[in-house]
């Protein structure tokens, strides 16, 4: 797999170091996380209002992600079956060299020049755009967050919201250089009139595009569709103004029924974006006929691997029930500190401090399992109730057994594992402990320097305890 070639995850600390020391970033998130937070409950509490309990319904798509899961390869059989009935094409590809060709070779065989594109990761892991422009064809992208950030020759740091790390003004300079005008002073109440002038940009390269690239939120076994999930007209243009329609999306996505895909759709947009229903829910299917005046002359599925079939039957298999919701990085108090640039790879968050290491290798993404603080936030909002925290610690007992953690860490955990084996002498030292933490308190309870320990207070003080263990307080407390 190519994808550890271009992942920066290993750089987690010092990357980690430098966006929590930039104020415009932290300023952008710091107005984002209460927003998707609070749309989130907001739209999960709607549910009562259909008679729906949130952990009811979590149980139900669960199941239904399981049953894809545990029968892949059956599932996949029958979408390619049923979308190849319908006039369109299905490929295949291992990895993102793969999709690369596949994608490159449709252009040349259809004449294109330029390709606009819906949101899709997948695409962001095959670095697609590189290759198109390497290739003389132009991409172009359509939704408005990928839109700024290609003008910005970023990444997406977030899976939904691509430019949450943004600032106004940071997008009005970069729209004021590609518009060719004088960049102005804009507030929040200019942002209606920014998308509009966005929106009259790209309308020109719908019109002209020859190929629209998108991804897919789901895809249907039983009608050969793709299920296309967007709050932004951009993805009905890429999918049906084009003569040339090609969908990169990954293995694990296909739902059985059209039913099933009803049901995930309670809780894919309420978990995203707090909304009952997106504004916009295209199923796809097949090309255009011969009395229909609009849709893809040719459709092309390309099915990715990318390391998602060695998930399936291991530790990890859980993950592949993942619908991209984003609600785990919305609530994760990590990503809210550092964006999500500094997890280095397509996937941020605690979703990504699971997938990199997965799909990139374990050794390229070392400190990423590690990116959490244990709250659980992440796994209690998941709609498919994956354990996010289990499967992170697993991540850690690897690294621990593959000795792939430095030697002085390691030698630490094992030491800690001997001594709570033994009450008695833990009793003791955790008292000494107490009492020396205390003693390295400044005046105002606080210790700047932790003796043995620098690295834990370079970047912050630690209240220091009241000097005396658990225990010891717990025992005053009933002779009191």
């Amino acid at each position: 797999m190519k994808a550890a070639v271009h992942s920066q995850a290993m750089h987690f600390q010092a990357r980690a170091g430098v966006q929590v020391a930039n104020k415009g970033l932290q300023k952008a998130l710091e107005k984002a996380k209460p927003l998707f937070v609070g749309k989130r409950a907001k739209g999960i509490a709607g549910l009562a209002e259909d008679g729906l309990g949130f952990e009811e319904l979590r149980s139900t798509c669960e199941a239904i992600r399981r049953r894809v899961v545990d029968d892949l390869d059956v599932w996949l059989e029958i979408f390619e079956e049923r979308a190849r009935a319908s006039g369109a094409e299905v490929l295949w590809a291992r990895d993102g060299d793969e999709i690369r060709r596949h994608v490159i070779d449709i252009a040349r065989r259809h004449g294109v020049t330029k390709a606009v594109k819906s949101k899709s990761m997948l695409s962001e892991e095959a670095r697609l755009n590189e290759a198109l422009s390497a290739a003389g064809i132009r991409p172009v992208e359509t939704d408005l967050g990928e839109y700024i950030i290609q003008l910005a020759g970023e990444a997406p740091s977030h899976i939904i919201a691509p430019a949450v790390h943004k600032t106004i003004g940071e997008v009005e300079a970069l729209f004021a250089k590609e518009h060719g005008r004088p960049a102005g002073t804009r507030t929040s109440a200019d942002i209606p009139a920014m998308a509009r002038e966005a929106r009259a940009v790209l309308r020109q390269h719908f019109l002209s595009a020859e190929m629209g690239i998108s991804g897919a939120n789901f895809l249907i076994a039983e009608s050969g569709s793709a299920a296309l999930v967007t709050n932004e007209g951009n993805g009905r243009m890429v999918t049906t103004l084009p003569r040339v329609h090609v969908v990169i999306t990954g293995i694990e996505k296909i739902v059985p029924t059209l039913e099933d895909f009803a049901t995930l759709m309670r809780l894919l947009p309420r978990s995203a974006t707090g909304q009952s229903i997106s504004n916009y829910v295209s199923l796809l299917t097949g090309t255009r006929g011969a009395n229909e005046t609009e849709g893809p002359e040719k459709t092309v599925f390309i099915l990715v691997d990318n390391g998602r079939a060695a998930l399936a039957g291991s530790d990890f298999s859980d993950m592949l029930r993942c619908i991209r919701c984003g609600a785990c990085m919305n609530h994760c108090p990590v990503y809210f500190s550092l964006g999500g640039h500094a997890y280095g790879w397509v996937y941020p968050g605690p979703m990504g401090s699971v997938l990199t290491p997965l799909y990139t290798g374990i050794e390229n993404a070392l400190d990423l399992p590690h990116a959490s603080t244990g709250c659980n936030q992440c796994g209690s909002v998941c709609p498919v109730n994956i354990p996010l925290p289990a499967l992170m610690h697993r991540l850690r007992e690897i690294q621990d057994e593959r000795g792939l953690r430095p030697r002085h860490e390691r030698f630490a955990l094992r030491a800690w594992g001997w001594l709570a084996a033994r009450p008695g002498l833990y009793r003791l030292l955790t008292r000494r402990a107490a009492r020396y933490l205390r003693w390295l308190a400044d005046d105002s309870g606080r210790i700047r320097v932790l003796g043995l320990a620098p690295g834990w207070s370079d970047g912050r003080d630690l209240p220091a305890p009241p000097g005396q263990t658990f225990h010891e307080l717990y025992a005053a407390r009933k002779r009191a």
